[in-house]
């Protein structure tokens, strides 16, 4: 149905979708196509060529999982290094540990990072903490 965004797996016959009521934005980057849309029940979707990468949400599972167990093994990280990340979310979850001092975040599309700032913005409220440092 035209309503419905579905990515597809051919590999292991199966697939994920949302139901959506528009396109909210698209950028072309020399890198990758991005897209916004608007789900009826999940916020916002944003999509990378194609591959649904978040939604409003349920983005905090995936960003909590890949951050907060690793730094919680660490006896006293200080210094963080995320490669990729440009939604910044999970930069948002590493900087919710008082003992980090600093996080470098490296990213090679900061269109991604526009995006997400621009339509997911509870992402991206930990960008400006003096901690934070964006490269791309």
């Amino acid at each position: 149905s035209n309503n419905w965004y579905i990515e597809h797996f051919e590999r292991t016959g199966s697939a994920i979708g949302y139901r959506i009521t528009g396109k909210l934005d698209e950028v072309q980057s020399p890198f990758q196509k991005i897209e916004i849309f608007q789900t009826t029940d999940w916020g916002n979707l944003m999509t990378i060529d194609g591959a649904i990468m978040l939604t409003s949400k349920d983005n905090f599972f995936y960003h909590e999982m890949i951050s907060h167990p690793v730094l919680f093994t660490h006896a006293a990280p200080k210094r963080v290094v995320i490669i990729g990340g440009g939604d910044c979310g999970t930069l948002r979850e590493v900087l919710k540990h008082k003992g980090v001092e600093s996080v470098t975040q490296c990213d090679i599309d900061e269109q991604v990072t526009v995006m997400a700032r621009k339509h997911f913005p509870e992402l991206c409220d930990s960008n400006d903490d003096a901690r934070a440092e964006l490269l791309f």
